[in-house]
């Protein structure tokens, strides 16, 4: 799926070594990925179309819409949106980003694991933050829970056993994760002192950003819930912004409004020789 992340590094170790007269070779190395390569020289390019992941609609609309061009084939969910379906928003009033930390959003986080954990102890889950050291405060904070409490051992047992084990990671390392259930601590916020949101998002303002967002958004089969300290307008829009900053600002948006934000379509390459 070229909408989503590459290998990271492979690539680039396999290019220093390479004899640089070899230049079609060379070439196709410096690519991010075979798939680059496989794209530059066969056509028509073909993709897989139906989505099966989700079984609610809300889970893969953002998606669908905002990097698919609305062609992938969703199976409409006969249910509405509700505590265990869909995608929802819980944003967290006097929250503060301090040291690459939002400790008021990682006890709300921890609260809701734990919650689920007792109440839906059959769905699988995962939480994902968008840095490291929010992940390290979630699972310190974790681990100081579930010490005494019998039924998160008995969580996580049962769901190591069946190959869908709980786990606590930052944006990086989800891709390829999938569970019923995800948890997404946005973990940016305001600044101490001053209400304002600094405009630094980490991986998500880089040249890929928006497809890290893209593997984030579309790891859950059942239900999705965003826990943020931000909201929409807190995150500054326009062109001259990095595409994944102005994919998470819409993200909220989508979240909190339910209609998804509408983007130019006159960007990028056409996709057939037709148009």
């Amino acid at each position: 799926d070229p909408k989503q992340l590459p290998p990271t590094t492979f690539f680039d170790k396999l290019g220093e070594t390479q004899d640089e007269d070899d230049s079609k070779a060379h070439a196709a190395l410096m690519q991010s990925s075979i798939l680059d390569v496989c794209i530059g020289h066969f056509r028509p390019v073909r993709t897989l179309r139906w989505h099966y992941r989700s079984q609610h609609e809300s889970l893969i609309a953002f998606s669908n819409s905002r990097f698919y061009r609305n062609r992938l084939i969703v199976f409409p969910s006969p249910y509405e949106r509700s505590r265990s379906l869909g995608c929802k928003l819980r944003y967290i009033s006097g929250a503060t980003y301090d040291s690459q930390m939002n400790i008021a959003e990682a006890k709300v986080v921890v609260d809701a694991v734990l919650a689920h954990m007792r109440e839906r102890p059959t769905d699988s889950l995962g939480v994902v933050t968008l840095n490291l050291k929010q992940r390290e405060l979630v699972e310190e904070l974790l681990d100081k829970r579930m010490r005494d409490l019998d039924y998160t051992d008995r969580f996580c047992q049962t769901h190591d056993k069946e190959g869908f084990g709980f786990f606590v990671k930052n944006l990086e390392n989800v891709q390829g994760d999938e569970r019923d259930v995800i948890f997404i601590s946005t973990t940016f916020g305001p600044v101490p002192g001053t209400g304002a949101v600094y405009q630094r998002f980490g991986p998500i303002s880089r040249h890929d950003g928006w497809r890290r967002l893209n593997v984030l958004f579309t790891r859950a089969r059942k239900s999705l819930t965003v826990f943020t300290s931000m909201r929409p307008e807190d995150i500054v829009d326009g062109q001259s912004v990095p595409r994944g900053t102005r994919e998470l600002r819409a993200y909220l948006e989508y979240l909190r409004t339910g209609l998804v934000p509408q983007t130019s379509r006159g960007q990028g390459p056409p996709d057939s020789d037709f148009e």
